[in-house]
């Protein structure tokens, strides 16, 4: 088999039906007991476009797990017992998991109200303020990587912590020709995002912020501004815009919840109306 995929390393340049005809003889590729691994089964993997080396591993790997699915497939069919082979009923249970989880998610998809008034959004997050404290300090601003070399890099300086409109679009244009890299951080984001390269952990740049709105750090070259317009330390409430998506998320699921314990409900009670369903009591 070795042999067989180093041809195949050689033949890579031609033309994916002619690399197959030229590595393999037939339509089998490699058989353990009365399994077949067919042509069409390797010419599924899509080689074109990788290189040799990486072609050649993506088959010598494809075969190697088929070999060795079959392998212990078998070894386990001849060493369990009558007994422990017989997976009849382990089979019936999850067919019955299974379609009956396929049927809820048809029944779900087909009356699920998806639509969510602005009135349920702030009075789910108002009820519920100990569900939404924030883990990670959440900003709102603006963040500049600049390089310690650029001409604007004092031109920047004097904008990044001004509000006024004319200011941020100067700042916008400047950061387009001479930042390396920015954001204006219209949506709420964990302080996770701006620490990287800064030299800086979380706790440390949270401490700045705890103590005043930017943070101007220089670090390898590179000079790193951050304007906070809004800013949540750990351990606080999180804002509604930032936690609307996982509010949503928590009503579709009571919403799925109550659907589907309103079909076992009415279920049970029309089985029990039709004699469908007979418990016997002594």
């Amino acid at each position: 088999m070795r042999r067989a995929l180093w041809i195949l390393l050689l033949c890579l340049s031609v033309s994916s039906c002619r690399l197959y005809d030229r590595l393999f003889k037939g339509d089998a590729v490699a058989r353990v007991g009365k399994d077949v691994l067919y042509r069409s089964d390797i010419e599924k993997l899509n080689i074109k476009g990788f290189s040799p080396e990486d072609s050649l591993r993506m088959v010598e790997r494809y075969i190697q797990s088929w070999a060795k699915d079959r392998l212990l497939l078998d070894m386990a069919e001849s060493r369990l017992s009558k007994t422990d082979r017989d997976v009849t009923a382990e089979l019936e249970d999850y067919r019955r998991q299974l379609l009956v989880y396929r049927y809820e998610q048809q029944y779900v998809e087909q009356r699920l109200d998806t639509v969510i008034s602005e009135q349920e959004y702030r009075e789910y997050y108002e009820a519920n303020p100990s569900s939404f404290i924030t883990h990670l300090p959440l900003i709102r601003g603006i963040y500049i990587k600049v390089s310690d070399n650029s001409p604007n890099l004092n031109p920047i300086k004097s904008l990044y912590r001004s509000s006024v409109q004319e200011d941020r679009d100067r700042l916008d244009q400047l950061c387009y020709t001479s930042a390396e890299r920015y954001f204006f951080l219209d949506e709420w984001t964990g302080l996770d995002a701006l620490v990287e390269g800064t030299g800086m952990d979380i706790s440390s740049m949270a401490e700045v912020l705890d103590d005043r709105s930017y943070v101007e750090r220089t670090y390898l070259g590179y000079t790193y501004l951050i304007s906070a317009d809004g800013y949540v330390p750990a351990g606080r409430i999180a804002p509604y815009e930032y936690c609307r998506d996982r509010i949503r998320d928590v009503i579709l699921s009571r919403r799925k919840q109550a659907l589907l314990m309103s079909l076992e409900r009415n279920l049970l009670n029309d089985a029990v109306g039709s004699e469908k369903l007979k418990i016997y009591k002594e």
